[in-house]
């Protein structure tokens, strides 16, 4: 197996991960509650944290700020038992999810795509 270079990369190959996970995510979001839901989620969110890494790979050699923005899920105040996240920049909350969400790693699947969109168009 030949390793590859995070230079090899091109943009578009970066791009056609991302739009590949964001498919992923859609379906996995239109299977009933339950374990292969959760277990789906949870494949997906370990597949956008590995495009993440290389995108930070990708990026190491450049001189970057880091991200202000982290990201915070927590129960809901409306139906016990669901989850969802914010958003914050610097600290401070800047975004929240309008649906709750039935486990904590749904919610914060959801919040991390909605993050990952918000980093891109910060990057513009």
């Amino acid at each position: 197996m030949t390793a590859i270079k995070s230079t090899d990369r091109t943009l578009t190959e970066m791009q056609d991960l991302e739009a590949m996970a964001a498919k992923l995510l859609e379906t996995a979001r239109k299977l009933p509650s339950g374990q292969d839901r959760h277990n789906a989620l949870q494949e997906i969110e370990r597949f956008r944290a590995r495009i993440s890494a290389l995108q930070h790979l990708d990026l190491s050699g450049m001189a970057q700020s880091p991200q202000p923005y982290d990201l915070v899920t927590r129960p809901c105040t409306i139906h016990a038992g669901h989850f969802r996240w914010d958003i914050r920049e610097n600290g401070r909350p800047i975004q929240s999810s309008m649906e709750s969400f039935a486990t904590e790693q749904e919610a914060h699947a959801d919040g991390r795509h909605e993050l990952e969109k918000l980093i891109q168009v910060s990057r513009l």
